[in-house]
């Protein structure tokens, strides 16, 4: 069954189903039960996710469109739409920045950040070592705010980024068939995980 469809059969809740058509509608998303396409004539396939997720109060839904590069390992985020519902939104500008700075920032995660160590503690002590998402890796994002004026205000800082986690993961599994069960998606974790499958 379609991703989108699976969950507006399953969700009652009318907050979370205003946010997973809002995130929908944004990035017209059509019905699909195919995976993997390849585009171009190189070994780069293409998939498409949705997720829903909050942080501590609000509703969140995003959609993803990625690329993998299923011989160096590579994945990219290519749009990211997010949606966000934070209740009566007093100045909706203000949180469509707040969900572009998440988006921007669930990519990096999900592709780039990560802490590591050694036996004497943290060795991810600069921008070398610790890498994040860099210009050219950025993807394309849209805001969407779902506006509730009949209800209070609620928080909007991080409650689009579980969502676009979830969306970024299924878009994987969307173009290789491929679950990741480790984050970030380095090119090496892509590779291994595509070989054992």
């Amino acid at each position: 069954i379609d991703p989108y469809e699976f969950r507006r059969l399953n969700i009652a809740d009318e907050r979370w189903r205003g946010v997973l058509d809002a995130a929908a509608k944004a990035a017209n998303w059509t019905p699909k039960q195919t995976r993997a396409t390849t585009t171009g004539s190189g070994p780069v396939v293409t998939g498409r996710g949705i997720g829903l997720g909050t942080h501590l109060q609000s509703w969140g839904a995003a959609v993803a469109d990625i690329e993998v590069h299923l011989d160096t390992g590579q994945a990219v985020a290519k749009h990211l739409y997010g949606a966000i519902d934070a209740g009566l939104v007093v100045n909706p500008a203000i949180v469509e920045s707040q969900i572009r700075g998440q988006l921007v920032q669930t990519a990096s995660r999900m592709f780039h950040e990560e802490v590591t160590f050694d036996a004497t503690g943290v060795t991810s002590v600069d921008w070398s070592t610790y890498p994040i998402l860099r210009f050219e890796e950025c993807p394309e994002v849209t805001a969407i705010v779902v506006q509730r004026i009949d209800e209070r205000s609620m928080g909007a800082g991080e409650e689009v980024m579980a969502a676009a986690a979830a969306a970024i993961a299924n878009a994987f599994f969307d173009a290789t068939g491929v679950r990741m069960e480790q984050f970030p998606m380095t090119r090496a974790r892509v590779l291994a995980a595509i070989r054992r499958a």
